[in-house]
């Protein structure tokens, strides 16, 4: 009490900015050592070791990088891998700035509505996603049915499913999200007024679309782009479900040298040449959306006046509504068909259905193994975003009260599990938890999702604190009240909306993850682990239903979210 004491003879705000190293940043420090610098040193280390008989031998050795050196097969699929995430990132792009840009300044009404649409299939087990597209272009699927029952082909093709292409168009549905959200922001965020000065200038759409919107959302652009780079780049679910052998991925190969071949520092060999590849596409892709613009101000897009319209300008502007209607079809088409197949009577997954029934549901509650799967994936669930949401809190205050030092480079070095390809940081996180001997099952899963949930919860939160006013901290001080006085009664209740957003999102992310845990689980799966599982053995007609209840269960999720959090928000203007 002290110290505190003392820090009420100085300035409120300084009170809370400590001049000399705090005890606060230890926890950053360590979260910082034991679960990203230790772990990717590891990766690093195992990949200069050799194996002999099944077992890894500590001998210093670059055989591994040798070997990949001289393997034309490792720098094909290399390429393959990186052409065709860069590839389905770019194509996300292509169809998300334009959703994008009608959403941010052509829409007048109902635009949060047309936002949130593109962000829920996100909130969407990624594996039921997935899992859609192989229905639709499967042999027997959706689309080969139309096909047939139509004429147009004589009978059912292979070309759809099993191929480069269909995981190209896989990835091509997963990236457009992220590419959406990244580019909407930056888009809503551009001033009116500099487009009306353009238009006052005498430049054309055109002109004033190529030199004041573009540069100003080219950084945007990047960075969207990067993040559906990254969100395919190291995943094997989607290969392994709908490209077959011709769609083979590095990630696949990483997992399996993990795996079946158990040769680790091989694994790790090709894990680090990856996200070398990776860091030099992402550092090519930022320097690229390096922009000389600066946004200034908060006045945002104002969608035209809907003035007296000509025939065709009504027509232009039909036609805009339906280019805009059609990527939401290809969003959510995948989704509406698993939903209904759900209620199929038959188990053949195509058109026509044979009749309604509840019989795969039924069939859930009556299965063991999968109802395990369920409360393991609530219990890991729980603990991830106690664990991550208590670290995130102290993190975020330590970081922004200038409790850490260099608080900046700590706020992106604790990020950096969520920038690593799934399959590699699944295999960083199992050397890390080798190292301290802890068992495969629920400690490790939690250990492993929390690298990559705690710094989600801890972006949220710390963009919540910096929008505080200082003000109210101040005036706490002032009248008396102590640090945990002030973040009882005036800080936390500021946050408390970004916090519970930031776990739900994190129980969200945690009980849809497969790549990481897939890694870490053993002989202890959770539900998507142990549906991923079953998949590979063939298909059964109660994974519709199981996806169902997940695909629900996330939508009540994201309400329960945004209630909350306008609820706070509501009280807090009111106060």
């Amino acid at each position: 009490m002290a110290d505190i004491a003392s820090d009420m003879t100085m300035s409120p705000a300084r009170a809370f900015r400590p001049s000399r190293f705090s005890m606060m940043g230890w926890p950053v420090y360590a979260w910082f050592v034991a679960l990203v610098l230790v772990p990717n040193l590891l990766l690093v280390g195992a990949s200069f070791l050799r194996t002999r008989s099944g077992r890894i031998v500590f001998e210093p050795t670059v055989a591994s990088y040798a070997r990949l050196w001289d393997s034309h097969s490792f720098q094909y699929l290399l390429l393959k891998t990186l052409g065709t995430s860069f590839g389905a990132a770019l194509l996300g792009c292509l169809i998300a700035y334009p959703m994008a840009y009608y959403a941010a300044r052509v829409v007048r009404g109902n635009r949060s509505i047309l936002v949130l649409l593109v962000i829920i299939p996100l909130w969407i087990s990624l594996l039921m996603r997935v899992f859609a597209w192989r229905m639709i272009l499967g042999q027997s699927g959706i689309l080969n049915t139309f096909l047939v029952t139509t004429g147009i082909l004589a009978e059912p093709s292979e070309a759809f499913l099993y191929t480069g292409f269909s995981v190209l168009l896989t990835y091509t549905y997963i990236s457009i999200p992220y590419a959406f959200i990244s580019i909407f922001t930056a888009l809503e965020k551009i001033p009116h007024s500099l487009v009306e000065a353009s238009q006052d200038s005498g430049a054309s759409g055109w002109r004033t679309f190529r030199h004041v919107i573009w540069p100003l959302s080219r950084p945007s652009v990047a960075i969207g782009f990067s993040l559906a780079f990254l969100m395919t780049v190291g995943d094997y679910i989607t290969p392994s479900m709908v490209g077959g052998i011709d769609g083979t991925m590095i990630g696949m190969v990483i997992a399996s040298q993990f795996g079946i071949a158990n040769n680790w520092p091989y694994g790790s060999a090709i894990a680090v040449c990856l996200l070398v590849s990776v860091g030099v596409v992402l550092a090519l892709v930022m320097w690229f959306g390096q922009s000389k613009g600066v946004l200034t101000g908060d006045e945002g897009a104002q969608p035209a006046s809907s003035g007296p319209q000509t025939q065709g300008g009504r027509l232009l502007r039909m036609l805009a509504n339906i280019a805009f209607a059609i990527p939401y079809l290809f969003l959510y088409a995948p989704l509406a068909i698993m939903v209904l197949m759900s209620f199929n009577e038959s188990k053949v997954q195509a058109f026509p259905l044979q009749g309604m029934t509840l019989q795969w549901y039924r069939e859930l509650g009556e299965n063991a193994a999968m109802l395990d799967a369920v409360q393991r994936s609530l219990i890991v669930g729980f603990l991830v975003v106690l664990v991550s949401t208590v670290a995130a809190i102290g993190f975020a205050f330590a970081i922004h009260y200038g409790r850490v030092k260099q608080a900046r480079f700590f706020e992106f070095a604790l990020a950096i599990p969520v920038a690593i390809p799934g399959v590699v940081l699944g295999i960083v996180m199992v050397l890390a938890t080798q190292l301290v001997q802890i068992p495969s099952g629920v400690a490790r899963i939690v250990i492993g999702q929390s690298s990559f949930v705690m710094p989600v919860i801890l972006m949220i939160i710390l963009a919540r604190l910096r929008r505080l006013d200082a003000a109210l901290l101040e005036a706490s001080m002032d009248s008396g009240a102590n640090h945990w006085q002030s973040f009882v009664h005036v800080l936390f209740p500021s946050i408390r909306g970004a916090v519970i957003g930031g776990a739900l999102l994190g129980f969200t992310l945690s009980a849809d993850e497969v790549m990481v845990t897939l890694f870490l689980s053993g002989t202890a799966p959770t539900l998507p682990v142990w549906v991923w599982n079953q998949m590979r053995f063939g298909f059964t007609p109660s994974v519709n239903a199981i996806f169902t209840l997940v695909g629900v269960g996330s939508l009540l999720a994201i309400i329960i979210c945004n209630r909350l959090v306008f609820r706070s928000q509501a009280r807090r203007a009111e106060a």
